[in-house]
Protein backbone atom coordinates (compact mmCIF):
# COMPACT_ATOMS: atom_id res chain seq x y z
CA UNK A 1 0.00 0.00 0.00
CA UNK A 2 1.08 3.52 0.33
CA UNK A 3 2.54 2.84 3.52
CA UNK A 4 4.46 0.66 1.66
CA UNK A 5 2.94 -2.27 4.39
CA UNK A 6 2.06 -5.68 3.04
CA UNK A 7 -0.01 -8.95 3.87
CA UNK A 8 0.50 -12.29 3.33
CA UNK A 9 -1.88 -13.79 0.97
CA UNK A 10 -3.61 -16.08 3.67
CA UNK A 11 -3.79 -13.27 6.30
CA UNK A 12 -5.76 -10.50 3.57
CA UNK A 13 -7.97 -13.89 2.94
CA UNK A 14 -8.81 -14.64 6.41
CA UNK A 15 -9.40 -10.59 7.55
CA UNK A 16 -11.23 -10.12 3.98
CA UNK A 17 -13.79 -13.22 4.98
CA UNK A 18 -14.03 -11.08 8.61
CA UNK A 19 -15.07 -8.07 7.30
CA UNK A 20 -17.35 -9.86 4.74
CA UNK A 21 -19.54 -11.51 8.06
CA UNK A 22 -19.06 -8.86 10.72
CA UNK A 23 -18.89 -5.35 8.86
CA UNK A 24 -19.11 -4.26 5.31
CA UNK A 25 -19.72 -1.02 6.43
CA UNK A 26 -17.92 2.55 5.09
CA UNK A 27 -17.33 5.85 6.93
CA UNK A 28 -15.85 8.48 5.41
CA UNK A 29 -12.22 8.24 6.10
CA UNK A 30 -12.74 6.12 8.99
CA UNK A 31 -15.06 8.72 10.84
CA UNK A 32 -18.11 9.02 11.72
CA UNK A 33 -22.11 7.78 10.07
CA UNK A 34 -21.67 5.08 7.76
CA UNK A 35 -21.94 6.57 4.02
CA UNK A 36 -21.87 3.44 1.83
CA UNK A 37 -22.11 -1.14 2.43
CA UNK A 38 -20.18 -3.17 0.68
CA UNK A 39 -21.82 -4.92 -2.34
CA UNK A 40 -19.77 -7.34 -3.84
CA UNK A 41 -16.13 -9.21 -2.31
CA UNK A 42 -14.06 -11.65 -4.32
CA UNK A 43 -10.74 -12.93 -2.73
CA UNK A 44 -8.50 -13.79 -6.02
CA UNK A 45 -6.07 -16.69 -5.43
CA UNK A 46 -3.65 -17.94 -8.05
CA UNK A 47 -5.55 -21.64 -7.28
CA UNK A 48 -9.19 -19.74 -7.58
CA UNK A 49 -8.55 -18.42 -10.97
CA UNK A 50 -7.61 -21.37 -12.46
CA UNK A 51 -10.59 -23.56 -11.07
CA UNK A 52 -12.55 -20.74 -12.83
CA UNK A 53 -10.54 -20.72 -16.15
CA UNK A 54 -9.53 -17.04 -15.71
CA UNK A 55 -5.80 -18.20 -16.98
CA UNK A 56 -2.14 -18.29 -15.08
CA UNK A 57 -2.78 -15.61 -12.02
CA UNK A 58 0.39 -15.80 -10.14
CA UNK A 59 -0.73 -13.54 -6.95
CA UNK A 60 -3.57 -12.98 -4.82
CA UNK A 61 -5.81 -9.66 -4.80
CA UNK A 62 -9.06 -8.69 -3.49
CA UNK A 63 -12.15 -7.39 -5.75
CA UNK A 64 -14.78 -5.47 -4.07
CA UNK A 65 -18.08 -2.98 -4.42
CA UNK A 66 -18.95 -0.64 -2.71
CA UNK A 67 -22.16 1.12 -2.70
CA UNK A 68 -21.53 4.94 -1.18
CA UNK A 69 -24.93 6.15 -0.58
CA UNK A 70 -23.89 9.19 0.60
CA UNK A 71 -24.24 12.15 -2.33
CA UNK A 72 -21.82 14.41 -0.84
CA UNK A 73 -19.15 11.79 -0.53
CA UNK A 74 -19.29 10.12 -4.25
CA UNK A 75 -18.96 13.75 -5.57
CA UNK A 76 -15.59 13.74 -3.78
CA UNK A 77 -14.57 10.31 -5.46
CA UNK A 78 -16.20 11.54 -8.66
CA UNK A 79 -14.05 14.18 -8.81
CA UNK A 80 -10.91 12.93 -7.73
CA UNK A 81 -10.64 14.15 -3.78
CA UNK A 82 -10.88 10.18 -2.94
CA UNK A 83 -8.76 8.44 -5.04
CA UNK A 84 -8.52 5.44 -2.93
CA UNK A 85 -9.84 3.15 -0.67
CA UNK A 86 -8.34 2.64 2.39
CA UNK A 87 -10.37 -0.62 4.58
CA UNK A 88 -8.81 0.38 7.57
CA UNK A 89 -7.86 -2.45 10.37
CA UNK A 90 -5.68 -3.58 12.84
CA UNK A 91 -2.36 -5.70 12.95
CA UNK A 92 0.47 -6.46 14.45
CA UNK A 93 3.63 -4.85 12.56
CA UNK A 94 6.96 -6.91 11.59
CA UNK A 95 9.89 -6.05 10.16
CA UNK A 96 10.32 -8.32 6.83
CA UNK A 97 13.33 -7.60 4.71
CA UNK A 98 12.66 -6.80 0.87
CA UNK A 99 13.09 -8.78 -1.77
Amino acid sequence: DTDDEVIEPEELEEAVYEYVLESREAEEMHEGETIGRMVESLVVTPEKAKAMGLGNVSSTAWWFGVKVDDPEVFAKVKDGTYQMFSIGGTAEAEEVEAE
